[in-house]
């Protein structure tokens, strides 16, 4: 199955908090297999690179490494703006689901609630940790 995560699954799997073993069960999921667009390692890594926090940078680019990504485009932007415009969405929340949805995934994990804008995008299923 195409996954597709956004980053408050891989923040969640990095941290100890409530979610971590959730979001450490789906990273361990061996029938998934794992998509993911530049947007994501822009809303993850700058601030533990900064920080030196490097157990945590190579835990996330390990994640990317067997993950697909989908690199900026102006299709992708264009195609962001449109999710954005019709749904409601959050410039983050578009780009993730634009590109979840250009490259044909099946589902789209999140850390968000249930309720925000982006459950409103069709053609998706739109999977909360909240809700697992």
């Amino acid at each position: 199955m195409k996954t597709f995560l956004d980053s408050g699954v891989l923040i969640s799997a990095w941290k100890r908090g409530e979610f971590h073993a959730r979001a450490m069960s789906i990273l361990g999921d061996e029938t998934l297999g794992f998509y993911t667009c530049e947007n994501v390692k822009l809303e993850v890594l700058p601030k533990p690179i900064f920080e030196k926090r490097q157990p945590e940078v190579n835990f996330y680019n390990d994640y990317f490494k067997t993950a697909t990504i989908e690199p900026f485009s102006a299709e992708l932007g264009e195609a962001a703006l449109a999710l954005a415009k019709k749904f409601g969405l959050a410039a983050g929340d578009a780009l993730n689901l634009a590109s979840a949805i250009r490259q044909g995934a099946d589902e789209f994990i999140t850390g968000e609630l249930p309720g925000k804008p982006m459950f409103r995008v069709p053609g998706i299923k739109i999977i909360s940790l909240h809700s697992l």
